[in-house]
């Protein structure tokens, strides 16, 4: 009796007994033992033949019974595998790849061309920043000529500053001499003036005033200290404002006594006593002598004022 199913035996031990897939069946055939002839008895009993026959067909009964459910599981263990290895077959690295690469494929299309189209994109924009980088060039190159051209004029104006300021300090320093002799006529002149007026109670003295080191003319009055106009006044004095035109005037007279002073203020402003000589008289204002004479020319006039 032939069995269907693809039986492989393999020698004994590790996997000697399985199947493997996709191997050709195999038909197996189960060898019914030789029964003699129910003739051929030694012995000349003839239910012999007819035990062994039933015998084997017991035993061969019994094998196909047994080895059917084994057989039926083989199919379908084989069905099973088929569809395993079908299964194996399709999902393979090569067929992944295949699939994995028809995906890939557009991908890289659509790459090269969204770098196409981003390269044509930032040429697009990047000639207008070209342009204009250049133009920022240009305005730089002429910015840093108008900036030499600037630099140039700076020190150009500098050295006529300069120039201008010395030229501005000698007309200082020439308008301060002309202010020291304009000032040392002016005393002049209102000494001169008030030798002539001897007492001052007809005509008035003309006040003198006082100059400071640097030049600066202030009048008594501003001090708060009453004019001078005539002898009467300066003998009024008061100690403390007799000191006052003293110190005005520039004239020593510490450890002098209050007549030596009137005396010597009376002389700065010009006042003659009745019984002084004109050599006398030149003899008042020391520090103003070298004015006399430029003053001599502009007496008349001052005796108007």
């Amino acid at each position: 009796m032939q069995i269907e199913g693809a039986i492989h035996r393999k020698p004994h031990g590790f996997g000697a007994n399985f199947i493997s897939p996709g191997a050709p069946i195999r038909k197996r055939e189960f060898c019914r033992m030789p029964t003699p002839s129910r003739n051929h008895d030694p012995t000349g009993d003839t239910q012999t033949p007819n035990k062994e026959a039933a015998m084997q067909e017991f035993i061969t009964s019994a094998v196909m019974t047994a080895v059917k459910p084994v057989t039926s599981g083989l199919d379908n263990l084989q069905k099973s595998l088929g569809s395993i290895v079908t299964h194996v077959e399709n999902n393979t690295v090569a067929s992944h790849a295949d699939k994995l690469q028809s995906h890939i494929e557009p991908l890289r299309e659509a790459i090269g061309t969204l770098q196409s189209e981003i390269l044509r994109e930032v040429d697009q924009r990047s000639e207008p920043l070209n342009s204009n980088l250049e133009s920022l060039q240009n305005q730089t190159i002429m910015a840093n000529q108008h900036l030499d051209e600037l630099r140039q004029s700076i020190h150009a104006a500098r050295n006529v500053v300069d120039e201008t300021s010395e030229q501005v300090r000698e007309v200082a320093n020439a308008q301060h001499i002309t202010n020291s002799h304009i000032t040392d006529v002016l005393i002049s002149s209102h000494q001169i003036y008030n030798a002539d007026r001897g007492l001052g109670f007809a005509q008035q003295f003309k006040i003198i005033p006082f100059v400071g080191q640097d030049g600066t003319v202030q009048w008594p009055t501003a001090w708060g200290l009453p004019p001078l106009l005539d002898i009467r006044a300066v003998n009024n004095l008061k100690d403390s404002q007799l000191d006052q035109y003293l110190d005005g005037y520039g004239i020593k007279h510490v450890g002098l006594d209050r007549e030596l002073k009137l005396s010597k203020l009376g002389e700065y402003i010009g006042y003659i006593p009745a019984d002084s000589s004109t050599s006398h008289v030149l003899q008042l204002n020391p520090s103003h002598q070298s004015g006399y004479k430029q003053t001599a020319k502009c007496f008349e006039t001052s005796r108007l004022l």
